[in-house]
Parts: C-alpha cells; structure tokens; sequence
C-alpha cells in the first residue's frame, strides 16, 4: 500500500473543516514512525527536563511544611515557584521551539524528498538547527504582540493571537523572516479567522482530552500526597508522573502544529493557487504512453 502524504500536491490542496482535521490524523497515521523518531531524538530530552523541574517543584509543594501552611491558610502560591518551577518552565519554552522546528522541519523535509525515500532524523536536524532561533524569536514577538494588545482590550489580544498562529509554518515552509512571517501570517488568516479558531479550539479540545491519560499517574501521585497515604507519597512517584505527564503533553501539541500546517496549505492554495498553477505546469510534461501493437485486426478491441 502507496503510503499517503508523500509528495508536495499531497499537501496543497483546498480542504474544508473536517477534511483538515481527517487530514491531520491521516498524515499522522501514516508518518508516526519517522515523525515519532525525530520527536524522540530532538524533543523528548526537552520533555523530560520539563517534567523533572515541575516535578521537583510539585515535591516542594507538597513537602511536609508546605502541607502544614496549606493546612493552615498560611500557604503563598509563590513557594511553588521556586528555581525547579522555573526551570521547568524554561525547559518546557525550548521543548516547545523543538517541537515546532521538528514537525515543520519534517513537513519540509517530506516535501522536499523524493516520494520513494523516508525522511530521516538527520535532515530534519538540519531543519531543526537552522530554524529554532527564528522560531524563539518570533516566539517572544508574538507574546509581546499579544500580551500589549490585550492590555489594551481582550478583543485584539484574542484576534492577533489567532491571527499569527502560522508564522510559525510561513518561517519553515517559505524560509521568511520575522517580518513577512508575521504579516504573511495575517493575510492568510485574514477573511478566514473564525475557521482558524475553531480548527484550533476543536484540536486543543482533543489533545486536552487525550492528555488527560497523561495527567492520571500524576494526579494519583498527588491524591496520596493529600491523603498521607505512604505507598503512594513517595516523591520519586510524583516527579515520575510529572515526566510522565510533560512528555505525553509537549508530544501530543504535535497534533495541532499539523493541523495548523494543514490550515496554512489550505489558506495558500486558497489565495495563491500554487498547487493548481504547479499542476498546470506538470502537464504534457510526461512522455505519451507507448503503443505496443501496431496493428489490429478487426475484432481486437485494443489496450484498456
């Protein structure tokens, strides 16, 4: 069986709300293995660490002092933000940036290789190298961006944060720059923002639901903290579940990048037609087809 998403038309292509989402599982079906290997190499360390921060931070919350001054109404939120928090919360920032530079850095890389070939982690290493800083950068852009507009009013803070959610695929699939990505970004999205919310809100809403199987190690972890119970208060069993959890969690946004990528293509082809005009161009490019009987008789019907 041909295996599907292979070649760049596979991809530019008009799609409407659920096939985008059907899209998005079926490219996934079909490419978890290679797409899994490049998570596991380039963002699975990342995942790691942010668990192993939370976790830790999660130890000293629920440590036996910090039981007590919860107990007595004496507890700040602040004593859980102490330096594990943070570098968990640094760790979990370039997890992020990883996964974005893998997953667009592999939509490239398949793209970009013949059909018959399997992309491999090293090309989307590449990709990776290359990518992460502008990908950072933008990053810290676009909360700026957000951020300032929502002190402003809630409103544009809601629409910028729609409105720039492919600068991310404009940056790695077009190789542009901070500043074309972001307006690249608005202009496709422009006229099509409610359908990229609720692409993103119906994706969100099922990663949510599938992290929650993450979550459960974790939160019986934590239910043994609360209830004193000494075979499920261990500390090593709460970091373990917040490793757990980070890993399943940061993994499973992969699933709305593609969706994303797929919002991008569908947007492009929208405005910019470049799978049809590619298309077009193909034609009468491959070589006509060879006629192998050169006579027929007149009951021989021919080749089909």
């Amino acid at each position: 069986m041909q295996q599907k998403f292979t070649q760049e038309s596979d991809f530019r292509q008009e799609r409407d709300f659920g096939q985008k989402i059907g899209a998005t599982f079926e490219f996934l079906a079909a490419h978890w293995k290679p797409l899994g290997k490049c998570l596991l190499y380039f963002v699975l360390p990342a995942a790691i660490l942010t668990g192993l921060g939370m976790g830790l931070a999660q130890t000293q919350l629920f440590g036996g002092s910090t039981a007590a001054r919860i107990g007595s109404g004496r507890f700040s939120t602040f004593s859980y933000m102490g330096p594990a928090y943070w570098f968990g919360l640094l760790a979990s920032l370039i997890g992020y940036i990883l996964l974005g530079a893998t997953v667009y850095g592999y939509l490239r890389a398949r793209i970009e290789t013949p059909a018959e070939e399997t992309v491999t982690p090293r090309q989307v290493g590449q990709f990776v190298a290359r990518y992460s800083p502008p990908l950072l950068l933008s990053s810290i852009v676009t909360i700026i961006i957000v951020v300032f507009a929502s002190m402003l009013l809630v409103v544009p803070g809601i629409y910028l944060g729609v409105a720039l959610s492919l600068v991310w695929a404009v940056q790695v699939l077009e190789d542009g720059d901070l500043g074309f990505s972001l307006r690249r970004s608005v202009n496709l999205i422009n006229h099509k923002w409610w359908s990229t919310l609720g692409l993103t809100f119906v994706v969100s809403l099922i990663i949510g639901m599938l992290g929650i199987v993450f979550q459960i190690p974790q939160y019986v972890a934590i239910f043994g903290k609360a209830m004193h119970w000494e075979f499920l208060s261990s500390d090593v069993l709460l970091v373990a579940g917040g490793i757990f959890a980070a890993m399943g969690n940061l993994l499973l946004y992969s699933i709305l990048m593609v969706a994303l990528a797929f919002q991008y293509f569908n947007l492009v082809e929208k405005k910019d037609g470049f799978g049809l005009r590619q298309m077009v161009q193909t034609l009468g490019s491959s070589p006509a087809p060879v006629v192998h009987n050169a006579a027929f008789r007149p009951d021989d019907e021919g080749e089909y």
